[in-house]
C-alpha cells in the first residue's frame, strides 16, 4: 500500500481570488526553475478544478497510489490580517472537503486548515474531526504567523485533546513570507506538547534547503515527524535541479539524506511520510518519486544502502496510519 500523506485537491473557487493566484502562477511560470515552466503552468490551471476528485482519482491510478491525505491552506484573511478572502467562506472549503473523504471513503482523508488568527479557528477544529471527520489540522505559517505563537497554542491544546495530529508548512513558499515557515519554530511546540504528533511538512525544501534544521529539530523531539512532499522536485531529472533541471538527477544525494534521516531522527524511519504535493509538481516527476519509493530496496542497493521492506513499508503507509489514525478498510 502506499499513502500520500501529503497533497491537494485544488478548486479554483475554494483559493483567494483573483490578485493572490494570478500573482503566484505568474510567477511560477517566471521565477520558478523548472524545465518546462509552461507545461508545469498549464497542468496547474488543468487541475484547478476538480471539486469532485474525478481528475484526482483518475491521477492517483495512474500514479499507483492507493490512499490520498489531502491538506488544505487557509490563505484567507483574519482578525488582526489583512489578506484575500476566496469566494466561499473557509469553514464551507473545509466541509466540502469533509464530504470528498466521505465520497471516497477508505481512499481519500483531510485535514482541517485555518488561520490560527481567526476567531472560530478552534470551534472549527473540533467540528471538523469530531462531526466531519477530518484527520487532523494543517497550519500555513507564512500567511504571516509563528508556529510558536501563543495564538495557536489554543490549536495545538484541542489537537492534543482531540488527538489528531498537526501538519505544519516548513520552507520557503512562492506564496507571502517564507520567514515564518522555518523548523526552527516547532522546536517549542514540540516541547511544550509533548503527547502532540507534529509533522514538518516537505522537511524544509529537501537538497540544498534547510532540511538538515529541520532534522536537527526532529533529532531532539520524539513527537516531531517529516513528510518529504514535493522534495522530488531536487531529486528526480526534470525537477529543479541538475543543469537548468533537465538532464541530471540527484538519487545519491536523497539516498545520503534519507539515510540520515533514518539515523538521526528518534523514531528513524517511523517518523518519514512518503508525500508527493500533487498536484503542485509535474505527474511525470510525480511518477518517478512513486517507482522511487516502490522500489526503494533495489534502488538504494545500487548505491551502497541497504533499506529493508519493512522501513519502506513504514514510510510510504504504516506511519501515516498511525500517526493520522486512518481508517483504511
Amino acid at each position: 500500500m502506499l499513502i500520500d500523506a501529503h497533497m491537494h485537491i485544488s478548486v479554483r473557487d475554494w483559493r483567494p481570488q483573483p490578485t493572490m493566484w494570478s500573482r503566484a502562477l505568474k510567477e511560477a511560470r517566471s521565477t520558478w526553475p523548472f524545465s518546462d515552466p509552461d507545461k508545469l503552468y498549464a497542468q496547474i490551471k488543468e487541475n484547478a478544478g476538480d471539486p469532485e476528485g474525478t481528475k484526482w482519482a483518475k491521477d492517483m491510478e495512474y500514479l499507483g497510489i492507493d490512499v490520498s491525505v489531502n491538506l488544505h491552506n487557509d490563505w484567507g484573511s483574519a482578525e488582526g490580517w489583512l489578506g484575500e478572502e476566496a469566494s466561499i467562506p473557509n469553514e464551507e472549503i473545509n466541509r466540502q472537503y469533509c464530504l470528498l473523504a466521505q465520497k471516497y471513503k477508505g481512499k481519500f482523508f483531510t485535514f482541517i486548515g485555518v488561520n490560527p488568527r481567526r476567531r472560530n479557528a478552534v470551534e472549527l477544529l473540533e467540528k471538523g474531526v469530531k462531526e466531519w471527520g477530518a484527520k487532523g489540522l494543517k497550519l500555513i505559517p507564512h500567511t504571516g504567523f509563528y508556529p510558536n505563537e501563543r495564538v495557536c497554542y489554543r490549536l495545538y491544546e484541542k489537537c492534543a485533546e482531540l488527538g489528531v495530529p498537526v501538519c505544519i508548512h516548513t520552507g520557503a513558499g512562492v506564496h507571502r513570507y517564507s520567514k515564518y515557515s522555518y523548523p526552527i519554530y516547532l522546536d517549542e511546540p514540540a516541547h511544550d506538547f509533548p503527547e502532540l504528533e507534529f509533522i514538518m511538512a516537505h522537511i524544509a525544501g529537501g537538497i540544498g534547503l534547510p532540511w538538515q534544521e529541520a532534522c536537527n529539530i526532529a533529532r531532539f523531539n520524539p513527537n516531531i515527524n517529516v513528510d518529504l512532499a514535493e522534495v522530488a522536485l531536487g531529486v528526480i531529472k526534470g525537477g529543479t535541479r541538475g543543469n537548468k533541471g533537465k538532464y541530471k538527477d540527484h538519487i545519491p544525494a536523497f539516498m545520503d539524506m534519507l539515510d540520515i534521516l533514518r539515523n538521526w531522527l528518534p523514531g528513524g524511519c517511523a517518523s518519514i511520510l512518503f508525500g508527493t504535493d500533487y498536484p503542485w509538481v509535474r505527474m511525470e516527476v510525480t511518477k518517478a518519486w512513486v517507482d522511487l519509493f516502490k522500489n526503494l530496496p533495489a534502488i538504494a542497493a545500487e548505491y551502497g544502502y541497504e533499506f529493508s521492506q519493512e522501513e519502506v513499508d513504514l514510510m510510504c503507509g504504516g506511519n501515516a496510519v498511525r500517526i493520522m489514525k486512518l481508517d483504511i478498510t
